[in-house]
């Protein structure tokens, strides 16, 4: 196939780029390598911020990270961009965590990820000690948090993305959430359908993985048709209609492949070195 030139491709991580387990395949690793070196250019493009992305995966050597669901972008240590949830929202929303007994939520930001005492519980139920392995120096629990007088949690952490889930009978609906936070935040499906029918991620307004798709091109000097986004879920959505060309995974879901302009394998059976070879990058 006709080498194509140069691409800036955008990949999620959970679901696309990585298992449920966290594992790359080795399909995946080798087609990155021969993109880049091919002159193409590749960034994750993930909900996650940074501390919570695993070393194994940044060591792959990608071109750059957008992290917090499009809130920074990051080429090595250079930041391209930052956003930062406004200090009156992160205080708007955990008022509305109070008054609705929502116990389980986090706060993500570049430097870190603080948590409420609930969240704690949910991740020691599971057996992930948050206090342990690699990113045990990036948790902070929020009771801890030293809040100077007279100020707010809100003015105290620098994050950019909220995440919270309710318990099995919440007060509020998914939707009524969404339209109660939407002066501070747009609010997307989180991933904890299983334990909780009211769950999302708090995104700032007007910032999202599209935005990010945007920013990333203007800065590197690539037109929009010149860029790809490759994804597998709802929170791929922005990204997927914000490049030039999408890709689905054979395991996508919420639909999102009625809209992409081609869908590839499972990740399971090779699906990001498939799309590779599709779009010929490699």
């Amino acid at each position: 196939m006709a080498m194509v030139s140069s691409k800036l491709v955008f990949i999620d991580i959970d679901g696309t780029l990585a298992d449920e387990k966290h594992v790359v395949p080795e399909s995946a690793k080798a087609a990155c390598r021969k993109a880049q070196a091919n002159g193409h250019k590749l960034f994750i493009c993930t909900g996650r911020s940074l501390p919570k992305i695993e070393r194994s995966i940044l060591d792959l050597g990608f071109d750059g990270v957008v992290s917090v669901a499009g809130a920074q972008a990051n080429v090595g240590d250079k930041v391209l961009f930052q956003h930062l949830v406004p200090a009156e929202a992160v205080d708007a929303a955990m008022e509305y965590f109070k008054l609705h007994h929502i116990e389980s939520y986090q706060w993500q930001g570049a430097d870190g990820m603080y948590i409420s005492e609930g969240y704690r519980r949910h991740l020691e139920s599971k057996g992930k000690a948050f206090n342990r392995g690699e990113f045990a120096k990036f948790w902070h629990r929020i009771d801890e948090v030293e809040v100077p007088f007279g100020s707010t949690l809100g003015e105290t952490i620098k994050v950019s993305k909220g995440s919270y889930f309710t318990g099995p009978n919440p007060d509020v609906t998914f939707e009524q959430t969404k339209r109660d936070l939407s002066p501070w935040f747009e609010t997307v499906h989180g991933s904890y359908d299983k334990i909780s029918p009211n769950n999302g991620e708090l995104l700032i307004n007007g910032i999202d993985k599209g935005t990010a798709v945007r920013n990333v091109a203007d800065a590197l000097g690539y037109t929009i048709a010149d860029t790809i986004a490759i994804g597998d879920s709802d929170n791929d959505t922005a990204m997927l209609k914000a490049a030039g060309t999408s890709v689905a995974m054979g395991n996508a879901i919420h639909g999102i492949e009625q809209f992409c302009n081609l869908q590839t394998t499972d990740i399971h059976d090779n699906g990001l070195a498939n799309a590779f070879r599709a779009l010929g990058l490699v």
